[in-house]
């Protein structure tokens, strides 16, 4: 008991000394952190930059020293105690390390950007995790995060070397561009390997990454690293905003961990196979392919793109050029699964695997097995893969699709529909989507709504949620009074919380296209407006082609209705009330029949 209670005594002395780290003069560091920054943004920011290169990087040491000042200062005037301060100066050791390698790398040109950058970084993530343990609801917190981002990309992919000198972006297109990147959408306004510069692009796929992680996980790995106790409100956000319904801070932490590494692994692992297996030149392809830094960096953006399910390319035809190439059949179509099977079953199945590997049966008292939650998902992933693939199949070869001809041979036709069933979710063009069959209009429209599995980077209502409507129509067609599935009964919660993530996604679906139709509906079809809608709150990317043609009004509705897909409607609103909620006694009122048929 002593031992426990010293262990206790120790861990909130660490947490008032953390907090201490960043109450007593954090808001000053943080300044001085965010001030460190402005060179770079000076420098790479404008196609000249704005002052002399020298005096830009003179000033970024010189702020960086007066960062390790304010944290000297600190140490040495305000905790008196020399146990204290030690113990400051360890709370505070991250800081300590990247400011000094930004000093100390004064000579190289890079060095003190790159500390900049991670010292801005690191108190972005310290102040959401103070408003994590504010009682603000820990809903808005996570919307509050994408509302930021999306705010600081915006202003970002405004500067002028983003965009060629003579393209410069409007802030309705900026804010547009970043919505689809963020939330892994892939919807563009204008194309991403001409209208926007390399600056542009990295801007555009920095925040693709953060947006696929989510914010919240980034801020769990860095609490992770530093070794600090996330607290009761961070493991409770941190579970609602990655969607994985885990409990337990040691799981969730375990989850994080696996999810950057799992993420970070298969993204290098797609580039590298994707470098070497592209032919030398095709249709479309990057105009600055010349060199193999840039054939690494094309092949590094279509990877992370292609995990993330976003559909951003580097080319100028999207895949078109590749539509039947191995390494689009085969590498960005694994890619587009594996980032959206979702990550609680990836790291269910890496657990079976290894167990069975190494003859293990039992771990922690309990069988090793794939867990309901994955096997759900995994039937249903490829229910839908078989559902869609047959939908456009026949479209294409039987129906009024202009896609196929028959001098492509039916080996092309399987091989598109294939390709288009995976890539519900992440939006690349492998063929003209406006030049498909009505059928298959239908079908994407269908499949993106229903979208990827709940903890992956896709959109939608989740397969889950799908799933578990489908066996509860079919539970009730045979007369059975409980959802049931593999042996298992599903609880009566999950079947009304899905009832209402599909109610509530289907109203913001009808409320999006029919504001549409107000401002973009002169000039296009309801389908295409429709189809639009869908590809927005569903996250998924494709388009008839109306997207570059949108009025700015029409543009903003589509930004908002990316937001609320990435974001979740039923999160939004279970936000809203939340906040808005008053204590009250709970009542229950006798129950009565109603007619419903």
């Amino acid at each position: 008991m002593q031992k426990s209670s010293h262990r206790l005594q120790d861990a909130g002395s660490t947490t008032r000394l953390t907090r201490a780290a960043g109450t007593l003069d954090g808001p000053v560091r943080g300044g001085l952190a965010l001030l460190a920054n402005v060179p770079t943004v000076l420098k790479v920011g404008w196609h000249e930059p704005l002052l002399d290169a020298r005096v830009l990087h003179a000033s970024q040491v010189l702020l960086l020293l007066g960062y390790l000042a304010a944290l000297l200062v600190t140490a040495f005037a305000v905790i008196r105690s020399p146990e204290r301060r030690r113990d400051f100066l360890s709370v505070t050791r991250p800081e300590q390390i990247i400011v000094l390698f930004g000093v100390l790398s004064f000579a190289w040109s890079p060095g003190p950007k790159i500390a900049a950058a991670l010292l801005i970084m690191f108190h972005l993530t310290r102040g959401y995790l103070s408003l994590v343990r504010t009682a603000i609801p820990a809903g808005l917190v996570f919307i509050g995060s994408f509302v930021v981002l999306i705010a600081v990309g915006t202003m970002a992919l405004l500067l002028p070397s983003a965009t060629p000198p003579d393209q410069p972006i409007s802030f309705v297109d900026s804010l547009f561009t970043i919505s689809s990147a963020i939330s892994q959408t892939g919807l563009v306004v204008r194309p991403t390997d001409s209208g926007f510069t390399r600056l542009g692009q990295v801007i555009i796929l920095v925040w693709i990454q953060v947006g696929a992680l989510g914010v919240i996980v980034f801020g769990a790995l860095i609490v992770n690293v530093l070794g600090s106790s996330m607290g009761l409100r961070a493991t409770q956000t941190l579970a609602e905003g990655t969607e994985q319904g885990w409990s337990g801070q040691l799981s969730l932490q375990k989850l994080v961990t696996f999810i950057i590494i799992f993420t970070h692994a298969v993204e290098l692992i797609g580039a590298l196979v994707l470098y070497f297996g592209w032919p030398s030149s095709w249709e479309g392809m990057p105009a600055d392919f010349e060199t193999p830094g840039d054939r690494f960096y094309h092949a590094v953006y279509i990877s992370v793109s292609s995990f993330c399910n976003a559909g951003f390319v580097t080319t100028s035809n999207g895949l078109i050029g590749l539509r039947i190439h191995w390494t689009t059949q085969v590498i960005v179509a694994g890619l587009i699964m594996l980032g959206s099977i979702g990550f609680p079953v990836l790291d269910n199945i890496r657990r079976v695997a290894w167990d069975r590997f190494r003859g293990r049966r039992m771990r922690d008292g309990a069988l090793v097995r794939l867990t309901l939650n994955s096997k759900i998902i995994l039937a249903a992933t490829a229910s839908t893969y078989v559902i869609g693939m047959t939908l456009m199949f026949i479209s294409e070869v039987f129906g009024d699709g202009a896609v196929w001809q028959p001098s492509d041979g039916y080996g092309t036709a399987v091989l598109d529909a294939s390709f288009m069933s995976i890539n519900r979710t992440a939006g690349f063009n492998s063929v003209d989507t406006s030049q498909m069959g009505l059928l298959s209009h239908l079908g994407l429209i269908f499949l993106m709504f229903v979208g990827g599995s709940p903890g992956s980077v896709a959109g939608g209502i989740k397969l889950m949620v799908f799933s578990v409507l489908a066996l509860t129509v079919y539970a009730t067609l045979r007369g059975r009074t409980q959802t049931t599935v593999f042996g298992r009964t599903i609880p009566e919660a999950i079947v009304r919380k899905s009832a209402a993530l599909v109610v509530l996604a289907l109203l913001f679906l009808l409320a999006a296209t029919g504001l549409l139709a107000l401002t973009d509906g002169p000039n296009h079809t309801l389908r295409e407006l429709l189809f639009e809608t869908t590809s927005a709150l569903g996250t998924c990317g494709l388009s008839l082609g109306i997207t570059p043609e949108l009025t700015d009004p029409g543009k903003i509705i589509i930004s908002i209705t990316m937001f609320l897909g990435r974001v979740g409607p039923f999160a939004v609103v279970a936000a809203l009330l939340n906040a808005a909620r008053s204590s009250r006694a709970r009542v229950e009122y006798p129950t009565e029949d109603v007619v419903i048929y």
